[in-house]
């Protein structure tokens, strides 16, 4: 691995989901937390200056799409979202664009959620394995990757070629992880790992009455 920084984009549509996007920010974050850990940067982008989650997050990201160089990245990240509340720009053609050309350069695409879709459209999925949300109520998910040549399997986290895939929100500290893995070494993604989850026999889970 290259001492130098990883530097990773994640596109928020208007509407992504909350923990989708979430997920990557900290877990890649943690790479700030102690001096022995290599570092990680994610640069947020979207299309209009404030864009705003399925469940209330207002975000106004780092930078532009108009001035985002795919070549300065390792790896695009695009959480899922919730089509009913503007969703729907994630499958505009600069996306299809940026997709292809972090890919073709050999890097990463990582994805939760019916964010695969828009990758699927671009064409970057034919003959390979992918899964996404299959409960969606007005889209047939499934389907549509299918129609776009993918070979849909079970599994909560899918990785063909370099782009990850996921059933839902619920598996997206996993994405995020392997992403992890894939750009900085299992070596690393066990350290951040250990630092964020506490493994200790010495503390036992409480409820309360």
């Amino acid at each position: 691995m290259s001492d130098k920084t990883v530097n990773i984009l994640l596109f928020l549509a208007q509407g992504f989901e909350d923990l989708e996007a979430v997920a990557i920010l900290d877990v890649f974050g943690w790479t700030q937390y102690r001096e022995n850990l290599k570092e990680a940067s994610v640069t947020t982008t979207r299309f209009h200056p404030i864009v705003k989650s399925r469940f209330g997050l207002k975000v106004e990201p780092d930078t532009l799409y108009s001035k985002v160089n795919p070549k300065d990245y390792q790896a695009l990240v695009l959480p899922g979202g919730f089509h009913s509340h503007g969703f729907d720009e994630a499958y505009d053609s600069r996306i299809h664009h940026l997709a292809r050309e972090i890919h073709q350069a050999g890097g990463y695409i990582a994805t939760m959620c019916v964010g695969i879709l828009p990758i699927a459209d671009a064409g970057l999925l034919n003959g390979k394995q992918a899964i996404t949300y299959p409960y969606s109520r007005n889209h047939d998910n499934i389907d549509r990757l299918k129609k776009n040549g993918a070979k849909v399997v079970k599994g909560p986290v899918v990785m063909d070629d370099r782009i990850i895939s996921c059933s839902g929100p619920g598996s997206s500290l996993e994405v995020a992880f392997l992403l992890m893995e894939c750009l900085m070494g299992p070596e690393m993604a066990e350290q951040v790992r250990h630092y964020m989850i506490y493994r200790g026999k010495d503390l036992t889970r409480t409820r309360m009455n």
